[in-house]
C-alpha cells in the first residue's frame, strides 16, 4: 500500500515538473520575443519649434505612408496623423510669416543703430576746433534735426517714411551729400538707406502675406498632433504584439532612423541651452 502510494507521488512529481517545465519554457519564449522585438524610439515632439514642427511630423506621415500602412492594421491610427497635413501646412505659412517679423526687427534695429551712429558721429564733429570739419558736421546735424531726432523711436511705418524723406532731402542738397563724404559717413549713410528699403520691402510683402493667410492656433494644432503620434505609436505596438513584430519591423526601423536622429539634436539643444548659449538664433533642425 505504502509503495503503490509512493509511486502514485512520484509520477504526480514528475507530471508537475513537467507542467512546470512547459511553462517556463513558455514563459521564456514569450520574453525573449518581446525583448527582441525592436521598441519605437521616442522623444518629445514639443521640443522642436514651431518652424521645425510640420517639417518632422510631414517626414513621420510619408515615412509610415511608405510601407502601406493599411495592409498591416494601422490605417486608422494612420489617417487619423495624416488628417493634419493641412492644418500643419498653416502652421508652416504662418510660421514663415513671423520668422519674416523677426528678421524686420533686426533691420529695424540696425537702422536704428546706423542713424544714432551719424547723428551722434556729427554732433561730436561740431566740437572740433578744425572750422571746416566743425562747417560740414552742422549741415549734416541741422538737416537731421529738420526730419526729427527722434525717428529711431517712432513706429515701423513713420520711421520708414520719415527716413525716405531724409534720404531724398540729401540727395537734393549736394553740400550736405559732400559734407557726409568729408567725415567718411556716407558709407554709412547709403547702407541706412539700403537697410531702410530693404525693411519697407519685406514690411509689404508681410503684410500681404498676413491678408491672405488664416491665423491658427498653433498650440491646440499641436496638442492634438502629438496625441495622435501617440496613438499611432500605442497601434505599432499592440500590432506587433497582436499579429507578430516581424512584419512591423521595417517601419519601426524607419521610424527609430528619423526618431534617433531628431532625438540626438533636440539633447543637443537643450545641452546647449544649459550651458547659458543663445539657442534661438541657430539653424532650425534640417529634415
Amino acid at each position: 500500500m505504502y509503495c503503490g502510494e509512493k509511486n502514485n507521488c512520484q509520477k504526480t512529481c514528475l507530471n508537475c515538473q513537467i507542467s512546470i517545465i512547459f511553462v517556463l519554457k513558455y514563459f521564456i519564449h514569450s520574453f525573449l520575443n518581446n525583448n527582441i522585438m525592436v521598441q519605437i524610439v521616442k522623444f518629445r515632439f514639443r521640443g522642436l519649434w514651431n518652424s521645425e514642427y510640420p517639417l518632422v511630423v510631414n517626414r513621420l506621415i510619408d515615412t509610415v505612408e511608405k510601407h502601406n500602412p493599411h495592409a498591416i492594421h494601422l490605417g486608422v491610427s494612420f489617417d487619423r496623423l495624416a488628417a493634419f497635413r493641412p492644418q500643419l501646412e498653416k502652421i508652416g505659412i504662418q510660421e514663415r510669416a513671423d520668422s519674416e517679423s523677426a528678421l524686420m526687427s533686426e533691420l529695424d534695429q540696425q537702422r536704428d543703430t546706423l542713424y544714432n551712429v551719424i547723428y551722434t558721429a556729427a554732433k561730436a564733429f561740431q566740437r572740433t576746433p578744425t572750422g571746416e570739419v566743425s562747417n560740414h558736421a552742422h549741415s549734416i546735424v541741422t538737416l537731421f534735426k529738420k526730419h526729427g531726432k527722434g525717428i529711431p523711436v517712432t513706429n515701423y511705418t513713420a520711421e520708414t517714411k520719415r527716413l525716405y524723406d531724409l534720404v531724398a532731402d540729401v540727395a537734393a542738397q549736394p553740400d550736405v551729400m559732400a559734407s557726409l563724404e568729408a567725415l567718411s559717413l556716407q558709407p554709412l549713410f547709403e547702407q541706412m538707406a539700403a537697410l531702410n528699403r530693404e525693411f519697407d520691402a519685406l514690411f509689404m510683402e508681410r503684410t500681404r502675406k498676413r491678408g491672405e493667410t488664416e491665423r491658427v492656433n498653433i498650440p491646440a494644432i499641436r496638442s492634438d498632433c502629438d496625441r495622435a503620434i501617440t496613438l499611432l505609436w500605442n497601434a505599432i505596438d499592440h500590432c506587433m504584439a497582436e499579429y507578430g513584430a516581424e512584419q512591423y519591423q521595417p517601419l519601426v526601423n524607419a521610424i527609430n532612423a528619423l526618431n534617433t536622429y531628431y532625438k540626438q539634436q533636440l539633447t543637443a539643444r537643450a545641452t546647449r541651452r544649459k550651458a547659458r548659449q543663445d539657442v534661438s538664433k541657430e539653424e532650425p533642425i534640417k529634415v
